[in-house]
Parts: C-alpha cells; sequence; structure tokens
C-alpha cells in the first residue's frame, strides 16, 4: 500500500518568502520548544507546517488557506502597507511626546497643551489637565434669569441638591468650578425656568420654538452627564433625569418622563445607592461615591436615593403598575437609612452609627423607626400608595368590587384579610404623625405636607376601593379621607404658592371621584337627599375651582380639570 503524500511547492529563493510567512516561521522557531505554547502562535505553527511559503504572487498559497494573516505583501515590493503604518505609527507617538511635554527649545510654535475633554460646564470656564483655566466663557444673562425663575419651583419638581448654591456658582465666573452645575444640570434647570418665565410666556410667537430648542439641549446634555468632568456627576445627573422626567409629566408626555426616570432608576441601583450606611457588612460605601467627604455631601446623597425611589413608587402606582425597584426582594432590598431634615446633614449634628438595613421591610412590619423627616413620610405615602395599587389590583374585578375568582380557598381569604389590615393599619398610622400644616412656616415645607396628608387619604380610599366602590361599609371612610383633603387645601392657603407639585393632578381625582359618587347616591330615589347633594356639588365645585387655579402653567392639571369638567356636566352639577 501506498500512501498519499501532498504536493510540495517547488523550493524558492532564498529570503523569497512573503513577509507573512518569514514571521510564521519566526514565531513557530521561537515558541517550538515550549510545550504549552499560546494558542494564537499554535494556530501560525499548524499553517508553516502544512505548506511552505511557494512564493507565488499576487497572494501566495499559505497566505490564500489563511486570511487572518493579513495582506500577502513581498520585501521586494518596495514601501509595503505595514510599513506606511509603521511609519504612521512613530509619527504619531513623536507628535503625542512633544504635545505632553513640551520645552522652551524644541517646543514647536504650533504646538498647544492637552486638555481634558470634558469640561465642568459648557458655560463656564474650561479647564487643562492640570485644572488651570485657560478661557473664560461668560454666562449669558438669559440663562441666569432662566435659573433664578426656576428657583421658587425647586421644591415641587424633587429638587435634593441646594438649588441656591448651584444658582449662585453657575453665574459667577470666577467660582469654584467643583461647586457649580453639570452642563446636564443646568440645561434641565433651565428648561423648567424657561417654562415658567413670563417673559417667554408673553412671546408667543416664539415660546414654542424656544422651548423645544431649551428641550432638545436638555435631553442631549442628560444624555452625556456621566461623561462630564466634575466630581459631582453622579448626584448632578440623576437630578437631571428627575427634572426631565418631571418636564414630560407637567407636558403630558408620560412615557417619555417614565423613561428619562427608569434611567435614574437604574443610575441608583447601578451605583449602589440603595445600600448607603447599610449596616450588612457585605454592602460597604459605594465605591462612584467614595469621593464624599462632608455630612453634607452624604446627605445629598441619601436625599437623591429616596426622591428618585419616592417619584418611581408614585409614578408606577399612577400608572397602575408594580415599581421598577424590587424592594420586597433580598437583591433589591432598601438598605439606606430614612432621609433626614437638611438642618440635620452637618459635621456637628449628624447621627453617630447612622445606619440601617432592611429599611422597607421593617416599615411595613410595623417596626418604630425614626423616619420623621418630610422626605421620610412622602417615602412613606408613596411607597404605601404603591403597595396599596398592587393590591387594588391584584383581588379587584374590573377596579369596581372585590373579585370573587381571587378568593377561592380559605388561605386566599386569609391572606386577603391579612394584607388589607395591615396596608390600612399602616395609613391610618402615618397620617396621625404627619405634622398639621398649621405647624410650619415655610411655604415649600407646607406645599410638601399638603402632597403627603393628600396622598396618604387617597391610599385609604384606594384601600378601600377593593371592597368595592359601593360597599355601605366603605362609604363613610370615603367621606371622610375626601373631606379630610378638602380641609387641608383649605387650611393650606391657597394664595402662598402658584404652583402644585405636577403629581397633584392626579392624586385630586380621588376625591373627585368619591364627591360625584355622594352626589350620584344621593340623587337616586330611593336614596334621594337634596342637603347631601348639594353639600357634595359645593364639594365639588371647589375642588375644581382650586384645581383651575393651578391650571395656568401646569397642562397636566388642564387636562384633567377638562375630564372632571365633562364627567361633572354629565352629571348635571356644574
Amino acid at each position: 500500500m501506498y500512501s498519499k503524500r501532498t504536493p510540495q511547492a517547488p523550493p524558492i529563493a532564498r529570503a523569497g518568502a512573503c513577509n507573512n510567512c518569514k514571521q510564521v516561521a519566526l514565531v513557530s522557531t521561537q515558541f517550538s520548544s515550549f510545550s504549552n505554547a499560546s494558542a494564537l502562535f499554535q494556530t501560525t505553527k499548524d499553517v508553516s507546517c502544512q505548506q511552505r511559503c511557494d512564493g507565488r504572487k499576487p497572494v501566495c498559497g499559505p497566505c490564500t488557506k489563511s486570511p487572518s494573516l493579513g495582506d500577502c505583501e513581498y520585501a521586494g515590493m518596495g514601501h509595503t502597507y505595514a510599513d506606511r503604518l509603521q511609519e504612521q505609527i512613530g509619527h504619531l507617538e513623536a507628535r503625542l511626546e512633544q504635545l505632553q511635554t513640551p520645552s522652551g527649545v524644541d517646543a514647536r510654535q504650533d504646538s498647544i497643551a492637552l486638555h481634558h475633554p470634558y469640561p465642568s460646564s459648557a458655560s463656564m470656564s474650561s479647564y487643562d489637565a492640570r485644572g488651570e483655566a485657560y478661557d473664560t466663557i461668560a454666562v449669558l444673562p438669559q440663562e441666569k434669569e432662566l435659573l433664578e425663575t426656576f428657583l421658587p419651583y425647586a421644591s415641587h419638581f424633587g429638587f435634593f441638591l441646594d438649588a441656591r448654591s448651584l444658582v449662585k456658582a453657575f453665574s459667577n465666573p470666577i467660582s469654584d468650578p467643583n461647586q457649580r452645575p453639570t452642563s446636564a444640570l443646568s440645561a434641565s434647570m433651565i428648561l423648567l425656568g424657561a417654562h415658567f418665565s413670563a417673559h417667554l410666556a408673553h412671546s408667543a410667537n416664539s415660546s414654542s420654538e424656544l422651548m423645544k430648542q431649551y428641550l432638545s439641549k436638555a435631553i442631549q446634555a442628560v444624555s452625556l452627564g456621566l461623561s462630564e468632568y466634575h466630581p459631582h456627576r453622579i448626584l448632578h445627573t440623576l437630578q437631571s433625569y428627575v427634572l426631565v422626567a418631571y418636564y414630560f409629566l407637567l407636558c403630558k408626555r408620560s412615557l417619555e418622563g417614565k423613561w428619562h426616570l427608569d434611567k435614574a432608576v437604574s443610575l441608583i441601583i447601578s451605583a449602589q445607592m440603595h445600600r448607603i450606611r447599610g449596616s450588612d457588612f457585605t454592602h460597604s460605601t459605594p465605591a462612584s461615591l467614595s469621593a464624599t467627604q462632608s455630612a453634607s455631601e452624604e446627605g445629598e446623597c441619601i436625599n437623591a436615593m429616596w426622591t428618585v425611589f419616592a417619584l418611581n413608587c408614585l409614578w408606577s402606582a399612577v400608572e397602575g403598575v408594580p415599581a421598577s425597584i424590587a424592594y420586597t426582594t433580598d437583591q433589591g432590598r432598601v438598605d439606606t437609612p430614612w432621609p433626614l431634615d437638611s438642618g440635620r446633614y452637618s459635621d456637628t449634628t449628624f447621627p453617630q452609627n447612622f445606619k440601617s438595613s432592611h429599611t422597607l421591610q421593617k416599615f411595613f412590619s410595623g417596626i418604630p423607626d425614626d423616619g420623621i423627616s418630610i422626605l421620610a413620610l412622602y417615602v412613606k405615602a408613596t411607597v404605601l400608595f404603591e403597595q396599596t395599587t398592587v393590591f387594588w389590583k391584584r383581588y379587584s374585578d374590573n377596579s369596581r368590587t372585590l373579585s370573587a375568582r381571587t378568593l377561592s380557598s380559605p388561605s386566599e381569604v386569609q391572606e386577603f384579610q391579612s394584607s388589607y389590615q395591615n396596608l390600612f393599619a399602616l395609613s391610618t398610622r402615618l397620617l396621625t404623625i404627619i405634622p398639621p400644616l398649621g405647624s410650619l412656616q415655610s411655604d415649600d415645607a407646607k406645599a410638601r405636607l399638603l402632597v403627603i396628608h393628600t396622598l396618604v387619604r387617597v391610599t385609604i380610599i384606594r384601600l378601600q376601593c377593593t371592597l368595592g366602590a359601593d360597599n355601605p361599609l366603605s362609604r363613610p371612610i370615603f367621606l371622610e379621607m375626601a373631606n379630610g383633603i378638602m380641609h387641608c387645601l383649605t387650611e393650606f392657603g391657597l394664595t402662598s404658592t402658584l404652583f402644585l407639585d405636577p403629581m397633584m393632578a392626579i392624586i385630586l381625582r380621588g376625591p373627585a371621584t368619591v364627591f360625584i359618587g355622594a352626589i350620584k347616591l344621593y340623587s337616586s330615589p330611593s336614596n334621594y337627599n337634596a342637603a347631601e347633594v348639594q353639600k357634595y356639588t359645593s364639594c365639588l365645585n371647589e375642588l375644581t375651582h382650586i384645581m383651575a387655579r393651578y391650571s395656568g402653567n401646569n397642562p397636566l392639571m388642564a387636562s384633567k380639570l377638562s375630564d372632571l369638567q365633562e364627567e361633572a356636566i354629565a352629571i348635571r352639577f356644574i
């Protein structure tokens, strides 16, 4: 028997192999003595063993079979492509060295100093790699004006940073760049300032086009927020996402707003901000926030986490879906302590051993805690509203009555009763510890308390709807909560502020529904009561007048008011 042999290429002149084959032969020789040679070199060795270079042009045999080897070039071809690349690399390396270390004699006249590509703010001084200012760009007067216009409204849009300090630093060209807002944050603040600007409101012809420009700039800046060179870019980007989300909500563009809010949620999870100061030893301070030095800066991180969390719970409940953060699971649980009042975030008043774990799980278990700040009460109200909505959606059929299909066994009945009683107990307990509106002097603090009072009462109304909107046992609770909301609105003093939290436009639908239901009930022949009809008609009229007062600069409020008026007209009471 004769074995079949692979024909070999005829011998070529010495040094006549192509550059690829020469390199393969060299690598094969150098690594042939190692038994554990790299797979990369083993591949080239196998190719060289199968066939030597045959000198064919333009492409030799081995290069034809192994395209990964690159272009087939010969030494005698002159200036090859590989030679040209090598020369370009050499020129670039020399130029880079020259730019990085210019000297007085050797430096060329046209050389420039390298600087960081991401300045701290697009409208302020730019800084080079050493942190030295090389130019100053003056802030446009209109931008400063719009930022100052935004200041009175900041607390209504979940602003957890020091807005006045940021605006002051933005307006001062020689201020510390680390204290200025990033381009993303300043653009977001300017966007909302433009929305409330009386100057733009009076120039209706150009207002729409200007708002499009401000919105486009804000969206672009926010998308690049984490790329900016700023020590607080994470916090500023979070704040930017919140502001833009609120703006879209205000303009009835809920889908775009929810997208930006989800980006903020993803950022706090990826930065591990829900584990700040967690007592669990397996979770340390997030590395991305390790630069935090002062108590006030750490307080801003804590407030940022809870602000985004609360807005996500509230927004999700409004849309009837669970929150994006799976805080009831071990992986998504929140260990961050309840937020404090802003005045307590100082080096002298910061509590010792300020740590926590399973913060929300303990709250739902009824364990007492020290979460009594306005932000902590707001978070508790939103998370109860979200949990109640999930409970309501689960056990209600067509959002009207308790579905018998969901309570088909004694265990399910027991689970329903346990969940209902726990949510009702937590909501009523929270209602008792919320300070009255008259106990505070600040209009901003009163406005936040108004939202909390309203939200907790609407939560109880929604919880009672689980038992049935027409349930006689629930009706007194409905009316008590709705009347309590109207009392809070009256006590608040509607002349103290020109704007309400955008979410109030949606939340106020709760008492409106109760009043309309009462009017229908006492107008029916079997339950007719003229005095009750007049009473709740007056309440409904008062509520619509309040919503109308805040509809001028709030498109969402105007839209919800229109829907309510149409429903009221349908029953012929307005």
